[in-house]
């Protein structure tokens, strides 16, 4: 993102102080500017290059809009990912971290190995002390607190496709950031060092940098812990981070794509929490609608949206963040639909960063923001086909309707699975999935007896509904019924119930064996074909979750009848027998 006018993004102008707007902008004002901005930079493709234009397609992906400005920006990315090795562009770091979010969000799966080299890349310019910097630079220097926090980006973004990093990677970032903060609590664009008007001084910009770069870090050491998201409590008092996590850890939080595995001797110290909250409490006492810190303003939104996002807080020294900085945003749009927030000719990026900031990019991903998607088929599996967020549908005349509030407790859902109502399938799913991500999940697993009794329903669909909300309720003691639905005569009640081990055990790539046996068969695989791909696939996804479950069963259910006939079971298989039986 930056050129040879680098310096000039981060130049330290002033801090000036806004009170709360009047009015918070409407969803339909909001829309149209993300609508106007979007188009205007299909209109600017041809005058960008590099990773300017990757931050322009990055925008237009997440605006929705179907642009071959982005189609062109991963063939140029793809063609970049030839052989063993990534070749950057002069923007290195900066270019990598938005080429990985865009590759991910777009369809992570296709473009696995593109990312696995990203990754690759990006690690491999991590300095000694934690830090990324411009190659060029002299190694000895500090770091770059906004390089950082694309290369952050970039990681997550790999993270999200089930590509993992070493913990020790994130556990140098929060050392980074535990070295080179300043006394006042905020953090330099480049610490420790002297160039021109940049001298080291705390900048709101690169703090609020600071604090996403944290975020992600620790997501990926303890996806629960939030130190920020309720600020009525007194977390200093607490020397142990791990005591922050909910009852039913991970997914109460945080629900991302591929919650990664993490080594136990990673942790996030009481000094990365002080430092946190120290640059909390600076950005909450210097906040703004508009930055004039530096040149590139529109820079503080798009850092500022993924920050709070992150941190999960609608507050920020008692400013509604969102709604005053959109609000600010839309009243600055040109009527061609561009941004142009300092007098200079910088729509090259204001524009792409507006739009970023309106979509609320980071709060999609994290689940923490609505997305108007539309229903569709394919209810369960990882949530697919349904929006992320179900606040506001409810039922109607047996159909989906939007609404202000969940209606239908999860009892009463369950109990419409047995009945043959007028109430469709499809939409009980939808409710039951709502009241999971909404609710409370005490009264999931208050219901996990009709819950096994539903795994024993005579329709499949029922059965892997049944399988999916299992998975979700957190209760390690379900494990094993979820461990014999892998034995489930029909195929997708199986694939279900290898996808809610994979969130209850919180291992997103399942030992590595694939979501769905027949995914790599050509089109004109035989029909022995694809019975042989599922009973070797089958075998091996019952012998490696099997074992999974003997080594780490509750102690309670140890020597029951469920281990033994399971025990029975695998040396059957072992012995050449059938895995479904």
């Amino acid at each position: 993102m930056k050129n040879s006018t680098a310096i000039c993004w981060l130049a330290v102008l002033s801090v000036f102080h806004f009170g709360m707007t009047a009015q918070a902008a409407t969803t339909p004002e909001i829309r149209a500017a993300i609508s106007k901005g979007a188009a205007h930079l299909e209109t600017l493709s041809e005058k960008a290059h590099g990773p300017i234009k990757a931050l322009y397609a990055l925008a237009i992906y997440k605006a929705d809009r179907q642009s071959a400005v982005v189609d062109e920006v991963v063939h140029d990315i793809l063609d970049r990912c030839q052989g063993d090795a990534y070749k950057p562009t002069p923007e290195h770091i900066y270019a990598a971290g938005v080429e990985a979010t865009l590759l991910a969000d777009k369809d992570p799966e296709k473009y696995r190995r593109p990312l696995e080299l990203i990754r690759d890349y990006i690690v491999g310019q991590q300095q000694a002390n934690g830090g990324w910097n411009y190659p060029s630079r002299d190694a000895g220097k500090s770091g770059d607190t906004s390089v950082i926090q694309y290369a952050c980006l970039g990681l997550w973004a790999c993270e999200r496709a089930a590509i993992p990093v070493k913990p020790e990677v994130w556990g140098k970032v929060l050392e980074w950031h535990n070295r080179y903060k300043n006394q006042d609590g905020g953090f330099p664009y480049f610490p420790g060092e002297s160039e021109g008007a940049l001298k080291g001084d705390s900048e709101l910009t690169m703090t609020v940098n600071a604090v996403g770069s944290m975020h992600i870090a620790m997501l990926h050491i303890n996806p629960t812990f939030l130190p920020l998201k309720d600020n009525s409590r007194s977390l200093a008092k607490k020397d142990d981070p791990e005591e922050e996590k909910p009852k039913f850890g991970v997914l109460e939080q945080v629900q991302i794509d591929a919650p990664v595995e993490k080594a136990p001797d990673v942790t996030i110290s009481p000094s990365t929490v002080d430092t946190l909250r120290r640059a909390f409490g600076y950005l909450s006492a210097r906040f703004t609608t508009e930055n004039k810190e530096t040149l590139h303003r529109a820079y503080y939104y798009y850092s500022l949206e993924r920050m709070a996002s992150l941190a999960d807080v609608e507050s920020i020294g008692g400013h509604k963040w969102y709604d005053e900085c959109a609000q600010y945003l839309i009243n600055k749009q040109n009527a061609d639909g561009s941004w142009n927030l300092q007098g200079y000719q910088a729509q090259i990026y204001d524009t792409a960063f507006a739009v970023l900031f309106l979509t609320r990019s980071t709060g999609k991903i994290l689940k923490r923001v609505d997305k108007p998607d539309q229903f569709g088929d394919g209810t369960l599996i990882g949530g697919r086909g349904l929006p992320d967020d179900l606040a506001g549908v409810e039922m109607q005349g047996g159909r989906v309707k939007m609404k202000d509030k969940p209606s239908g407790s999860l009892e009463e859902l369950l109990a419409s699975l047995q009945s043959s109502g007028e109430i469709s399938l499809d939409d009980v799913q939808n409710q039951l999935v709502e009241q999971i991500q909404l609710g409370d999940r005490n009264e999931l697993i208050g219901q996990k007896d009709q819950l096994i009794k539903l795994i024993q329903h005579p329709s499949a669909e029922i059965r892997r509904t049944a399988v999916w909300a299992l998975g979700r309720s957190n209760d390690f003691s379900a494990a094993k019924y979820l461990i014999d639905a892998l034995s489930d005569q029909d195929l997708g009640v199986i694939i279900e119930a290898r996808s809610a081990l994979c969130w209850l055990a919180r291992k997103p790539t399942g030992f590595g064996l694939a979501p769905d046996p027949l995914e790599d068969l050509p089109d004109n695989a035989t029909d022995q074909q694809k019975k042989d791909a599922i009973s070797s696939w089958h075998k091996d996804l019952v012998v490696t979750w099997g074992n999974w479950y003997l080594d780490n069963r509750p102690f309670a259910d140890r020597g029951d009848d469920f281990e033994a006939n399971f025990r029975a079971k695998l040396e059957r298989i072992r012995l050449g027998g059938d895995s479904r039986l």
